[in-house]
């Protein structure tokens, strides 16, 4: 805070814009299996959310550091807001990951150097970059996501029959 005045300075003014904005992207990305299937009747959306939903329900039973796989859960997020048409920044991206920021930072590296990420500059402040799926990665988390719909149907078939 500006001591004089007792108002915040711009730098603190844009890192409390930015918590608000990550905050306002959890709250509509609330990982809605419903609307995913009711609005959009897309169940690969609705398997990989419950995907997603299911690996932060397993880190409140077992130690996070356990299954450490922050490119899996970073390349989640991706596809989920893909699907969903909203875009990804990298501060969101370095929290999706669920690991230390400097974890995250190395991972999205990695992910760049295999070519399964894209980065693009915003257009309305070129201090933000955002994170997207290469296509080839996109159309193979979708294939896994519709393989994975395929299988649930017939373990649930294969339960009902029982």
């Amino acid at each position: 805070m500006n001591s004089s005045v007792g108002e915040p300075t711009v730098a603190e003014l844009q890192e409390m814009a930015e918590r608000l904005l990550r905050w306002s992207d959890r709250l509509n990305a609330d990982y809605d299996i419903g609307t995913a299937l009711n609005v959009r009747g897309d169940r690969v959306l609705a398997v990989a959310i419950s995907h997603y939903r299911s690996r932060r329900q397993r880190d409140g039973h077992f130690p996070r550091d356990m299954f450490g796989e922050p490119a899996w859960d970073m390349m989640l997020d991706l596809f989920i807001n893909a699907r969903r048409g909203r875009q990804v920044s990298v501060t969101n991206l370095c929290e999706a990951a669920v690991a230390s920021p400097t974890t995250a930072l190395r991972y999205i590296a990695l992910l760049e150097k295999r070519g399964h990420i894209l980065r693009m500059r915003a257009r309305h402040d070129g201090r933000v970059t955002y994170i997207r799926l290469a296509q080839d990665t996109y159309l193979a988390m979708e294939r896994h996501f519709a393989d994975t719909a395929m299988q649930l149907d017939q373990v649930i078939d294969s339960a009902e029959s029982v």
